[in-house]
């Protein structure tokens, strides 16, 4: 019986992870937008355009599963909803609750097998299972800051782009298809990328500007989106509000980084404390303890 269960976590954990690194493991590429939506386009440009083609997100009978789930259950998440849509959905709602039951029975059941018979299983319990909650929490939260961290560093760039294209005589929405379909995938392209097909579908500008916002949920955005949303509303050209845009960001994105160098000495002090500082005053007192243990200190003047 417990070879059966430890099958099942183990096949469980090995599914979400292959779940998780499909686009590195088999070549595919990522994007939330359904190619139903673009039949009455072109097909040139269709297969032409890079984002327009959605990655087979269905190539295991468990995933369509969940999403028919997801669309019947009406689940009370909408905070961890949306997390998982400012983390680029790496994974649907059920997948991540089921990849957290996993967490919070495997990682248990792994210290009970590695360090169950040099520690008191209490403490072990207590603190595996606390982990094993924490830990998908964790993750969610690093891939927002890495993603967060990414589009802040693309995003004066981008601008400066856009700028040049609506400064060559583009529309915005023309230069923002431009720009996203000769630059190299990123997160941010991708994210514009939905904003163009939003327009494309029907919907106004400021809503998928205001839609853009709400994903990325970044001050840098909404900043970026409040002055093109301004602009649209009071005639301003908008090769003037990027310019504005663009030396704002930079302006915020320097800051950001001040502000990270002036963090970095009290990171320090806990790494200096615990590992350095310990090491010297070995070095330093034990030579002076062994003398005092063998025979005494001989202090002369």
């Amino acid at each position: 019986m417990i070879l059966i269960i430890a099958a099942l976590l183990l096949s469980g954990s090995s599914y979400l992870l292959l779940y998780q690194f499909r686009s590195k493991l088999f070549g595919l590429q990522e994007t939330h937008l359904s190619p139903k939506m673009f039949d009455d386009d072109n097909p040139r440009e269709l297969a032409q355009d890079k984002y327009a083609k959605e990655p087979d997100r269905d190539w295991m009978p468990l995933s369509r599963g969940f999403k028919d789930w997801e669309k019947r259950l009406p689940l009370p998440f909408t905070g961890l909803k949306r997390k998982l849509i400012k983390a680029g959905s790496p994974l649907g709602l059920l997948e991540f609750l089921a990849f957290k039951v996993l967490a919070f029975i495997l990682v248990p059941a792994v210290s009970f097998i590695l360090l169950g018979d040099r520690f008191p299983k209490n403490i072990v319990l207590t603190v595996s299972l606390a982990i094993g909650f924490f830990l998908p929490e964790l993750w969610l939260n690093n891939k927002i800051k890495k993603r967060q961290r990414s589009i802040r560093r693309d995003l004066p760039n981008i601008i400066d782009l856009l700028n040049l294209c609506v400064g060559g005589g583009l529309d915005f929405m023309l230069a923002v298809n431009r720009v996203v379909k000769d630059l190299k995938p990123s997160d941010l392209t991708r994210e514009l990328s939905g904003v163009y097909r939003e327009t494309q579908m029907g919907k106004t500008r400021r809503e998928a500007l205001k839609n853009f916002a709400w994903r990325l949920d970044m001050p840098e955005v909404h900043s970026f989106v409040r002055t093109l949303v301004q602009a649209d509303r009071m005639g301003t050209p908008m090769s003037d509000a990027l310019n504005l845009q663009s030396e704002e960001i930079r302006m915020r994105r320097f800051h950001y980084g001040e502000e990270m160098a002036l963090k970095a000495p009290i990171k320090l002090l806990f790494p200096l404390f615990v590992f350095i500082l310990p090491v010297v005053l070995i070095i330093v007192g034990a030579p002076i303890m062994l003398q005092f243990v063998r025979g005494g200190l001989n202090i002369g003047f």
